[in-house]
């Protein structure tokens, strides 16, 4: 392609439709990787192959909200430049592609990085046609630094449709310590992915919901000043619990406990 000078000013570069056309290509790539490699599918803001509550859902997948931002902004921008008679050259489209590529393998290093990538161990429950798995890469806590735990409820063979105002679901982390009381106990609201004129939770064999809960060793008591656990041992009990009022779905999933160690940093 050739440039389309404006005024006799000499040639511009539509610089938005290359940002536009270099993430687009770079969202295919990604998804091209998460689809059919090993990278992790843990970077929701981005895109998702499942539907995500940070993102809008496109198909059986999602678009993340960061996406969404990007090519608005940028295909309002490339259409402002076009009037003025700004186009792609030949060395934009070579610009498309290497942004395409650097931003794809980006999505892919910080996917790789993030705590739910590379999990050592897990536990495991399963009950009502519902499986709760907790991953985590360490049992040793070294105070003030986090320790991650990773929370995936996937449904296998559940189905049912229920309104949203009857429906509830949390995934739980309680900490005990040695004496068997707890210490402090952390909770993520499982949450559904809402199209503006849908008005029930819809569960589906194959869906999966996930979250990560982090403990850094500080303990916050009800009545009083928050401290840091001594060091010592510790159990962790995880939880995935889905109910509605109608009492139609009570599930409670309990893996086998984690024991934890605090050590001082």
């Amino acid at each position: 392609m050739k440039f389309y000078p404006r005024n006799g000013s000499g040639p511009s570069t539509n610089a938005a439709a290359v940002v536009l056309g270099g993430y687009a290509l770079a969202l295919l790539l990604y998804f091209i990787l998460v689809r059919f490699s090993e990278v992790p599918d843990s970077l929701s803001l981005v895109e998702s192959l499942k539907p995500s509550a940070y993102g809008l859902g496109v198909g059986s997948y999602s678009i993340g909200y960061l996406s969404i931002f990007v090519l608005v902004v940028s295909a309002l921008l490339a259409a402002r430049w076009r009037r003025r008679k700004t186009f792609v050259s030949k060395t934009g489209a070579v610009v498309v592609l290497l942004l395409g590529m650097l931003l794809a393998s980006s999505f892919s290093v910080v996917s790789f990085s993030l705590p739910s990538s590379k999990s050592l161990y897990s536990v495991q429950d399963s009950g009502q046609g519902f499986t709760l798995t907790v991953s985590y890469n360490s049992t040793v806590v070294t105070l003030g630094t986090n320790l991650t735990f990773r929370y995936v409820l996937t449904d296998n063979s559940y189905t049912l449709s229920t309104p949203y105002y009857l429906f509830g679901g949390q995934f739980s982390m309680v900490v005990y310590n040695s004496a068997g009381k707890q210490a402090v106990a952390f909770r993520a609201p499982i949450t559904f992915v809402r199209q503006p004129s849908q008005y029930s939770v819809q569960l589906q064999p194959g869906e999966t919901w996930s979250t990560s809960l982090v403990w850094d060793g500080l303990i916050v008591p009800t009545n009083a000043s928050s401290y840091m656990a001594p060091p010592g041992a510790y159990t962790l009990s995880s939880y995935a619990v889905l109910q509605d009022a109608n009492v139609s779905l009570y599930v409670v999933l309990n893996p086998p406990n984690i024991p934890i160690t605090v050590v001082s940093g």
